[in-house]
């Protein structure tokens, strides 16, 4: 699993205590699940700035990249390589 996608789900678990582990994949979409709300969205967007190096732009907030973890992993992932 790249380390993108776990430091998402881990801040989401972290978040949601009472979701069973196995109840967040690489699938999971941030849009329609009630994993986070916007608050959290925003604060998970900050956490993997500080945790990748990488600064938040308008770019970030692109549905696209929330409509799984998978999506918002690799996101992250290209946006640390260009750092």
């Amino acid at each position: 699993m790249s380390e993108a996608r776990e430091a998402i789900r881990a801040f989401i678990l972290g978040r949601n205590p009472g979701l069973a582990p196995d109840a967040i994949t690489g699938r999971t979409s941030l849009v329609t699940s009630d994993a986070l709300d916007s608050i959290g969205v925003l604060d998970l967007m900050m956490d993997l700035g500080e945790r990748f190096g990488f600064e938040i732009e308008e770019d970030a907030f692109a549905l696209a990249h929330f409509e799984s973890i998978d999506a918002l992993a690799a996101y992250a992932a290209a946006k640390r390589d260009r750092a």
